[in-house]
């Protein structure tokens, strides 16, 4: 027995604390091994599917442009109203400058790399969670494919948040917003909306990409509080600094204009609520271990 109890505390020799389950040690350059074979295959699913989406990419490209089409006719009636306002678009067909002749082809790249990234997310981030893995407890290893469809999934709802709710109206009042300042007046300076190709397609998926990625958010919360690096009591203690830090996140992953920073950061601080009943959810099993530990101690010192 005392064998047995020498060889368990030896699991942690030079220093080390004690691993996994099954656990393999690995030098620093096989870590870069493991990194790179699973970049390698990463990187091979998404030129996949780019490559799928460059096939398809005027049906996408299509389906991107449908907001701002929606946008320009519901300006274009709202301005023959004369209450409102607003000055008219030049003409009722809707339309985006292309300013150089391979400007086309770089957006047509840009669409099928982000929608490609949509398509290969659950072979991404399924090598993304294999590299965590090794450092992982057998229970945790076995989370491995429900973490990784989980975080495909979120990713794709994310971008099906942002395509549904967020561009229509983001759009439709960035279009609205500029030409309000013209009123329609006889000799008064006309401001007319002239979008490039390249900056409303760039807009678009730097948003679809922004939303993919926020809704991860409390998929990152499930497994640091599985992990026992955070509780809802820590989530709850410092959501003054998270939201302010979501206002910052918004700034970044979206265009500089207010609406889109807004509808980025107020989702996240919902996403922040949800995370902080998942955290709650997770860590009641250490929380009720914890309290029957303590209960048998209290009742020890007692005896």
């Amino acid at each position: 027995m005392a064998k047995a109890s020498s060889k368990r505390a030896s699991k942690g020799d030079d220093g080390k604390a004690e691993g996994p389950e099954d656990d393999q040690p690995m030098s620093f350059f096989d870590h870069l091994a493991e990194l790179r074979a699973r970049l390698v295959r990463a990187t091979m699913s998404l030129v996949a599917a780019v490559v799928v989406c460059y096939v398809f990419v005027d049906e996408l490209t299509q389906a991107l442009l449908e907001p701002f089409s929606d946008a320009w006719a519901n300006h274009q009636a709202a301005c023959k109203i004369p209450e409102n306002n607003l000055g008219c678009l030049p003409t009722d067909t809707p339309y985006l400058q292309n300013l150089s002749p391979f400007e086309a082809v770089l957006v047509d790249i840009r669409i099928a790399l982000v929608f490609g990234l949509f398509v290969a997310a659950p072979v991404i981030f399924y090598q993304l969670w294999m590299f965590i893995s090794p450092g992982l407890y057998r229970r945790e290893k076995r989370m491995v494919i429900p973490f990784a469809a989980t975080s495909a999934v979120m990713f794709a709802i994310g971008g099906w948040f942002c395509y549904t709710f967020v561009l229509p109206f983001a759009t439709e009042w960035l279009l609205g917003y500029g030409m309000g300042k013209d009123s329609g007046t006889e000799g008064g300076v006309q401001i007319l909306a002239q979008y490039t190709y390249t900056d409303h397609i760039t807009y678009t998926t730097r948003l679809l990409l922004g939303f993919g990625l926020i809704f991860e958010f409390p998929l990152a919360v499930f497994f640091l509080a599985a992990a026992g690096m955070i509780t809802h009591k820590t989530l709850i203690r410092h959501w003054k600094i998270m939201v302010l830090s979501f206002f910052v996140v918004g700034a970044f992953l979206t265009p500089p204009e207010p609406v889109s920073q807004l509808m980025m950061a107020l989702p996240l601080c919902g996403l922040y609520g949800i995370s902080i009943g998942v955290a709650y959810i997770v860590g009641k099993p250490e929380r009720e271990r914890v309290a029957k530990l303590e209960a048998e101690l209290a009742d020890e010192q007692d005896d």
